[in-house]
C-alpha cells in the first residue's frame, strides 16, 4: 500500500478573521514597551523591532486580517533599526534620531488617549452597576477575586505565544498524527465554550489550551475566543497587566443587540453624544 504524507492543516487557512474593531499598532508597542519593562524615551529599537515582528508574523499565522497598520509600522521599525546599526554618519544618525523621536512622540500621545478613555470607561461601567440590574461579570465574580482591566488583544497573543511554545517543545510525531485525524472548527469550539460557560462563572484561560493539544486546536481555540470577544458574547479580564487571564460570560438585557468589541466602546458613546 502507498503511503501518503499527510498535509498539515495549518499550511491552508482556518478561520478568517478581521482585526477591525480591536487595538491597533501603537497598542502593540505600548504592550511590548511594557513587557519589556522599558522607559518609553529610551527605547531598544532593535530588541522592540524583533518582538513586534514575532507577533505580526503570529498574526498571520493565525490567519488573521492585519490591517496595513501593522505592516506600515513594521516597516517603521526595520528602517529605524536599521539607521541604528548603520555607520554613526552625522546626517544619517540626525535623521534617524528624529524617527525614533517622532515614534516616541506618537506612543506618548497615543498612552494619554488610552489613559483618558479607560478612566471614562471605568466610570461607565459604575454607573452601569448602579442604574442596571444585570451586572452579572461583577455579582458572580464578588467576593472571588476583583477584575481590574479588560484583557487586550495583545494580552490574549502574549499568553497563547506562551501557551503554544511551551506546548511546542512536548509536541511528538504521534501528537502530530493523531492530529491529522481530527476535524476541529471554530463553530466547534464556540460550542464547547459556551457550554462550559453555562456550567461556571468563568474560565482561566489557560485551561482551554492543554499541553497535549495539538497546534491546530490551539489555533482553532484562540480563534473561537477572538470570535465570541468580536460578537460581545464575552469578555477577557485580569486583575492587573500580564497577569492570569479569566473568561467571563458577558451579559445583556438585550441579548439581539450586537455588542462591539470593548476597543469600540468609546467610539461608540462619542457617536451618541453627538447625536
Amino acid at each position: 500500500m502507498t503511503e501518503t504524507t499527510p498535509t498539515p492543516a495549518s499550511t491552508a487557512p482556518i478561520y478568517s478573521l478581521k482585526l477591525e474593531g480591536f487595538e491597533g499598532p501603537l497598542d502593540l508597542l505600548l504592550h511590548l514597551i511594557q513587557k519589556e519593562e522599558m522607559d518609553i524615551y529610551d527605547i531598544q529599537i532593535a530588541h522592540i523591532t524583533d518582538r513586534y515582528l514575532e507577533y505580526v508574523n503570529l498574526m498571520e499565522q493565525l490567519d488573521l486580517d492585519v490591517a496595513s497598520e501593522f505592516l506600515v509600522m513594521a516597516a517603521t521599525l526595520l528602517h529605524i533599526k536599521s539607521q541604528s546599526i548603520l555607520p554613526q554618519l552625522t546626517p544619517d544618525t540626525e535623521y534617524m534620531i528624529g524617527d525614533q523621536e517622532q515614534l516616541v512622540k506618537q506612543l506618548l500621545e497615543y498612552k494619554q488617549f488610552k489613559e483618558a478613555a479607560r478612566v471614562l470607561d471605568v466610570y461607565a461601567e459604575r454607573q452601569t452597576l448602579i442604574y442596571s440590574r444585570n451586572p452579572k461579570i461583577h455579582e458572580d465574580l464578588e467576593g472571588t477575586r476583583e477584575f481590574e482591566i479588560r484583557a487586550t488583544l495583545f494580552d490574549l497573543l502574549t499568553a497563547f505565544k506562551g501557551l503554544n511554545d511551551r506546548a511546542a517543545e512536548i509536541e511528538t510525531e504521534e501528537t502530530y498524527e493523531t492530529f491529522e485525524e481530527e476535524t476541529i472548527t471554530v463553530e466547534d469550539k464556540i460550542a464547547f465554550i459556551d457550554r462550559q460557560l453555562e456550567s461556571e462563572d468563568q474560565l482561566l484561560f489557560d485551561d482551554l489550551f492543554p499541553l497535549s493539544s495539538t497546534k491546530t486546536d490551539r489555533i482553532v481555540t484562540f480563534l473561537a475566543i477572538l470570535e465570541l470577544i468580536r460578537i460581545g458574547k464575552i469578555v477577557t479580564v485580569q486583575t492587573g497587566h500580564f497577569e492570569s487571564i479569566y473568561i467571563v460570560k458577558q451579559e445583556h438585557e438585550g441579548a439581539d443587540q450586537e455588542i462591539l468589541p470593548p476597543s469600540n466602546v468609546e467610539n461608540t458613546r462619542s457617536e451618541e453624544r453627538n447625536n
